[in-house]
């Protein structure tokens, strides 16, 4: 039996019981995302998050497609939503317009005028090129400072989305 059929035959039962559930809970396996919900087993249309509205301040977790969640689904809703997450493939967190998301062993840092990463490569990249002005004429950093910076840049992009 799918996960569908036994949550609809535990509502069917509580409610020729005579009785109210106030909410369920129930576990499944992330079958495919799309946008802000994602299909569970049998169930094509579970939310995110409890509430999905377009809110100024959020944290989105996204599961990895073929994890197990835990859902939940409260009295006089429909849709059920996703509590707990065995494992996680991206998360977002929104506070106005900041952005920080990890994915993918990386991260972002994004508003709507910079984001991090573009800061420190261009950083990074304006010191490789520098031309330093001395008493005695221009003059760059050493090649093993040029080096240093070349690798930290690397590092960073691998660190960052």
């Amino acid at each position: 039996m799918s996960f569908a059929e036994v949550f609809k035959e535990a509502v069917s039962k509580s409610r020729n019981a005579g009785t109210r559930m106030k909410h369920q809970t129930g576990i499944g396996v992330v079958k495919s995302i799309d946008g802000d919900t994602c299909q569970v087993d049998d169930i094509e249309e579970v939310r995110l998050n409890s509430i999905i509205d377009d809110l100024d301040s959020q944290i989105t977790v996204y599961p990895k497609v073929g994890s197990k969640v835990l859902l939940g689904k409260i009295e006089n809703e429909d849709t059920p939503f996703i509590l707990k997450y065995s494992e996680i493939d991206r998360v977002i967190i929104k506070m106005g317009d900041q952005i920080f998301e990890m994915k993918d062993g990386k991260f972002s840092i994004k508003n709507n005028v910079a984001d991090l990463k573009g800061i420190l490569n261009t950083t990074f990249e304006t010191l490789q090129n520098a031309i330093i002005i001395t008493p005695s004429g221009p003059g760059s950093f050493s090649p093993d400072d040029v080096a240093v910076l070349v690798q930290q840049n690397q590092l960073l992009n691998q660190l960052m989305q």
